[in-house]
């Protein structure tokens, strides 16, 4: 009998690769007789939470078949933990009412999600979705010796951290101005001391609407505005937000989960650059300035809450325009 074509013969099937894992965990008050966070099943059903209650979910291929996931989990074995304590450090700097544990969580279903896809993060109403191209990127960045592991899992918890602002912070329904959302995220970054080390330093930024470059340039303006000191120490980012807190490891429970949130805006962070500007020095001793205004990030996130934002809101807040504080802020540091 003939041989049959190659064409027509039988080929073994490509292996099907296992199916995503999603893990569900509740938080719980620091006073509860139980552990901060539980597993639990799938919430398939509403039902009602208490204001200050969080669930969170983790989404992400199965490590054996996803090297870049498998890299993320062993730089970040809990990174639900580490989101867990996250929330309670953003809203410690972005809300009132945190220090009496009042805490209106903006959207209490918090979804972290490793997906493959371009970009590098992006975050839409409370799920927030990290590229694996841009996880392996990172990973090649230490195989070749270009970065310490403690470089990439800075990178990781930096993003994520910035990431999850966004699914607390208020945005005065849609109408505040894109540069603000973004430096308030990265203040928090800042004030966590997650900042990479090719961010700009305090002073940079053009005369004419500088602000408008945001992230970094926008985060250090704001850490001027409030008159926080930020000590270049990075030894305080462990003891500021905890890696590890589960006091057990879950099982993974295998579901599936949908989102009918829109679009996920990316988020366009700045890229290191060979032709960064020369560091600005520090300013002498006893230099004038306007403020500090230690609430204004606090006082602008509370106000988004209910109104549409405004431009006037500078003067009421600082008595100056938001051209006259930057003007302020470039000599203070010339």
């Amino acid at each position: 009998m003939p041989a049959l074509p190659a064409f027509l013969q039988r080929r073994p099937k490509d292996p099907v690769p296992p199916p995503p894992i999603t893990t569900y965990y509740l938080s719980s008050p620091p006073t509860a007789p139980y552990p901060n966070l539980r597993p639990i099943p799938p919430p398939n059903t509403p039902r009602p939470l208490p204001t200050s209650t969080l669930i969170f979910s983790l989404t992400h291929p199965h490590p054996s078949s996803s090297p870049e996931t498998a890299f993320f989990l062993s730089c970040l074995p809990d990174p639900i933990g580490f989101l867990y304590h996250s929330a309670t450090f953003i809203s410690k700097h972005l809300s009132l009412n945190a220090e009496q544990g009042l805490t209106d969580w903006r959207h209490q279903l918090i979804e972290l999600a490793l997906e493959d896809k371009d970009g590098l993060a992006a975050t839409s109403g409370g799920k927030i979705g990290v590229s694996l191209k841009w996880v392996g990127d990172v990973m090649r960045t230490v195989e070749r010796g270009e970065r310490g592991v403690d470089g990439a899992i800075k990178e990781f918890k930096g993003v994520l951290l910035h990431e999850l602002v966004h699914t607390i912070q208020h945005d005065g329904h849609g109408s505040t101005p894109g540069w603000l959302i973004e430096s308030i995220a990265d203040n928090v970054r800042l004030l966590a001391h997650l900042d990479p080390p090719h961010w700009r330093r305090s002073g940079a930024g053009n005369k004419e609407k500088g602000w408008e470059a945001a992230y970094d340039v926008g985060a250090r303006f704001l850490v001027w505005l409030t008159g926080v000191e930020i000590s270049p120490s990075a030894g305080q980012t462990q003891a500021a937000i905890p890696v590890v807190d589960r006091s057990e490891t879950p099982r993974p429970i295998p579901t599936s989960t949908t989102s009918t949130a829109p679009a996920a805006m990316a988020t366009q962070y700045p890229l290191p650059s060979v032709n960064a500007p020369p560091q600005a020095p520090l300013p002498s001793p006893g230099k004038s300035r306007p403020g500090p205004y230690p609430d204004l990030v606090r006082l602008i996130d509370a106000r988004l809450k209910y109104d549409r934002w405004s431009e006037s809101w500078w003067e009421e807040m600082t008595g100056l325009s938001l051209e006259k504080l930057w003007e302020k802020y470039l000599e203070y540091y010339s």
